[in-house]
């Protein structure tokens, strides 16, 4: 876990932040996860202009998939060697983490795996439970230990692999149930 963060990467978590709290209500606490490709960030916060936390995570889809994945699919310990370094980062979050808070996202690639799961649609944007997120993992997983991956319609690249990782990784250790998948205005 980084503990200074880039400036535009401050700015970019700050927009992501601001662009919940449009469709949040005021002082109920947000997390938000960004999965980049070289890094990620969960950011915090009560209010409606400011964060309060923001924690930057040397893992991302492509960083992690190249670091860690040298097979397509990845084998099963290039996963649990990913899964180690994935839970070293994002562990120690679980204390400082603004309690009853919820999971959001922008990340297209998110979407793309709720997608590939039972989803429900929302006023706020597509809500994806844990259990559902861990269905698509198991299925991936069943790839990863031999099924013919033409049998699936899961993508079949390393890098879908290591954002599903990641998102589990949080969800799981974090304590996120569901996670709100929100569309971007760009």
């Amino acid at each position: 876990m980084k503990t200074i963060s880039p400036d535009d990467i401050i700015l970019q978590a700050l927009e992501h932040y601001l662009a919940v709290r449009q469709l949040t209500h005021e002082k109920v606490p947000v997390t938000i996860l960004h999965i980049d490709d070289q890094y990620s960030f969960i950011a915090q916060g009560m209010g409606d202009d400011k964060l309060d936390n923001l924690w930057v995570f040397d893992i991302g889809a492509d960083k992690t998939a190249d670091g860690y994945f040298y097979h397509n699919p990845p084998t099963p310990g290039e996963i649990e060697n990913a899964i180690m370094v994935v839970e070293d980062e994002v562990m120690p979050l679980h204390k400082l983490l603004i309690p009853n808070s919820q999971l959001y996202t922008l990340d297209m690639s998110v979407r793309e795996i709720a997608h590939l799961s039972a989803f429900k649609d929302s006023d706020q944007g597509k809500i994806l439970a844990r259990a559902d997120m861990e269905l698509v993992f198991n299925r991936l997983a069943a790839i990863i230990t031999g099924r013919p991956a033409s049998s699936d319609v899961l993508p079949s690249d390393n890098q879908f692999a290591s954002t599903l990782l990641i998102l589990r990784e949080v969800m799981h250790h974090l304590g996120f149930m569901q996670i709100t998948i929100l569309p971007q205005n760009n």
